[in-house]
C-alpha cells in the first residue's frame, strides 16, 4: 500500500471528519460545481483518475492546505492553511500507482509526481466508494513533521 498524505479536518477523536465536503474524508460528489468524481447515468463512479486528492508528502500539499502552525514551528515557510486541518498520512510504500485495499486504488495525477487521487479500485456506485474511502478512516494518523527525504525505505 502507498504511502499517502492528504489535509483533512481533525474530529475530536483526534481522526479524520467523514463527509462530502472539502478537506473531508470522501469525495465531493455531483452537482456539486467542483465534484471530485464522476459518475454516469446509473451513479457508478467513472474510472477516469478522479478520486479523493493525496500527495506524496505533506510538503507537497498546496500552501493553503497546511496548517499555519506548521509556519510558525518552522516546518513549512508558505503554510496559510486553517489550524483546524492537520496532515494524515496512511500506508508504508512507495507513492506509485496501484492498490491501497481490495476496494481502493491510487492513480497519480498526469504531469506531477508528487499528486494523485484514491479512485475505486473497479466501477462502483459513488455510495459504496464514499463507504470504503471512510472505512479507511483508523487507518490515518496525524504526521506534520516528515521530512521529505522518504526515508522510511
Amino acid at each position: 500500500m502507498p504511502r499517502i498524505y492528504r489535509a483533512m479536518k481533525r474530529a475530536a477523536d483526534g481522526l479524520p471528519v467523514v463527509g462530502i465536503q472539502s478537506k473531508e474524508l470522501g469525495v465531493r460528489e455531483p452537482p456539486n460545481a467542483h465534484a471530485d468524481v464522476d459518475v454516469d447515468h446509473q451513479n457508478q463512479v467513472v474510472l477516469n483518475g478522479r478520486g479523493m486528492s493525496v500527495a506524496e508528502n505533506w510538503r507537497h500539499l498546496l500552501p493553503h492546505l497546511i496548517p499555519k502552525r506548521l509556519q510558525a514551528s518552522g516546518l513549512c515557510a508558505d503554510a496559510s492553511g486553517s489550524n483546524s486541518l492537520a496532515c494524515y498520512t496512511m500506508g508504508a510504500g512507495r507513492f506509485l500507482s496501484g492498490p491501497i485495499n481490495a476496494s481502493l486504488a491510487l492513480a497519480l495525477k498526469p504531469n506531477d509526481s508528487y499528486a494523485g487521487n484514491v479512485v475505486p479500485a473497479r466501477v462502483v456506485p459513488l455510495a459504496q466508494f464514499q463507504s470504503d474511502v471512510s472505512a479507511t478512516r483508523d487507518q490515518w494518523f496525524i504526521d506534520e513533521a516528515r521530512d521529505d527525504s522518504n526515508d522510511f525505505f
